[in-house]
C-alpha cells in the first residue's frame, strides 16, 4: 500500500489542506476517526506520471471525519476533485453524505446509521484560537 498519489497543487494547497486543518483543530477537542481514499474515475488526460512512473492520477480524493460516540457521533465527508477548482473557498461544494460516499466507492464506513444520511450545509469551522501547527 502506498500513501503517495499525484495531486494538483491547487487541491493540495487548497481544499485538501483545509480538511487537514480542520482535523488538526478538532483533534484537540475530541477523539477523531479519519478515513481517506481515492476515486479513480475515467479521466486519463491528467495521468502525467503513467508512462514515467507507472502511476495513474486519481480523479477524486475523499476524506471522512467522525467525532463523538453514540448519540453524539457526528460525521463529515468530502469528495474533492483533483483539479484546479479544489480551492479552500470551494470546499463546501465537495461535501457529501456518508451514504453518498458509500454508493460512490462501494465501501462501508464505520459511522452510525443515523449520521450516514446527514450532509452538513457547510464544512466544520476552524475553532477560534486553534493552533494549526
Amino acid at each position: 500500500m502506498a500513501n503517495i498519489l499525484p495531486q494538483t497543487s491547487q487541491m493540495n494547497r487548497g481544499a485538501w489542506l483545509l480538511t487537514e486543518e480542520i482535523i488538526e483543530c478538532y483533534r484537540d477537542i475530541d477523539d477523531l476517526l479519519v478515513l481517506g481514499g481515492i476515486i479513480w474515475g475515467q479521466d486519463t488526460s491528467n495521468d502525467i506520471f503513467a508512462s514515467s512512473h507507472g502511476v495513474r492520477t486519481p480523479d477524486y480524493f475523499y476524506k471522512v471525519i467522525v467525532r463523538g460516540t453514540g448519540a453524539d457521533e457526528r460525521a463529515i465527508a468530502w469528495v474533492v476533485p483533483n483539479s484546479t477548482e479544489a480551492t479552500k473557498r470551494n470546499l463546501d461544494h465537495f461535501l457529501v453524505s456518508i451514504d453518498e460516499l458509500e454508493k460512490l466507492t462501494g465501501d462501508q464506513f464505520p459511522v452510525a446509521d443515523y449520521a450516514k444520511h446527514d450532509k452538513p450545509a457547510t464544512s466544520w469551522l476552524i475553532p477560534y484560537g486553534c493552533n494549526k501547527s
